[in-house]
């Protein structure tokens, strides 16, 4: 994992390029086990006699940002640390969380999916593979978490509020779609 520091309308110092560099690779460490790249950008405002430390972590699946102003640069650096952190923490809690709670009250529904494939010129379809996946049961922002976190372009769960199977997609455009099949 790599960290980079950028130094914007300020000297270069390599004290300080330490401190975030071990600073920001302690809290990856501790949260992260699949972090892509971090950085950090220093920046000094002369007019106002203020610091501003940003961090931008790219970790597989989501991305993580913060920012803190300061006077001083060695306390800027830690508010922003102190922000990741608490970003990491409640990530971290809200996935706990939700494995325990499928697990532990509802049973997972199994699923058949079959991939079709049209064959020859008369346009006939043969099954060319079929996938068991399991339906947890999950609330609709827990699914779209997870479909976040798998990087998938699809996720079929059994939805906690009305136990009925549903499908959340990711469309083209960025945002969620939702599929809640009647019968």
């Amino acid at each position: 994992m790599q960290v980079s520091v950028t130094f914007r309308h300020m000297d270069v110092s390599d004290a300080l390029r330490d401190y975030a560099v071990e600073k920001v690779e302690r809290i990856i460490a501790k949260y992260l086990k699949n972090a892509v790249e971090a950085h950090v950008i220093l920046l000094s405002h002369r007019h106002r006699q203020q610091c501003t430390a940003e961090i931008n972590i790219h970790a597989a699946g989501y991305d993580i940002s913060a920012h803190a102003d300061n006077a001083d640069m060695y306390a800027a650096i830690d508010f922003a640390v102190d922000k990741v952190e608490a970003q990491l923490r409640k990530h971290k809690d809200r996935i706990n969380d939700r494995k325990g709670r499928a697990s532990l009250h509802e049973i997972a529904t199994t699923i058949s999916v079959d991939v079709v494939q049209q064959t020859g010129d008369q346009g006939a379809t043969k099954v060319i593979e079929t996938e068991t996946l399991v339906a947890k049961p999950l609330s609709v922002d827990d699914a779209v978490l997870q479909l976040e976190l798998t990087h998938s372009e699809f996720l079929v769960f059994r939805n906690s509020a009305n136990s009925s199977i549903s499908v959340v997609y990711k469309r083209r455009d960025g945002h969620y779609g939702l599929i809640v099949p009647t019968a």
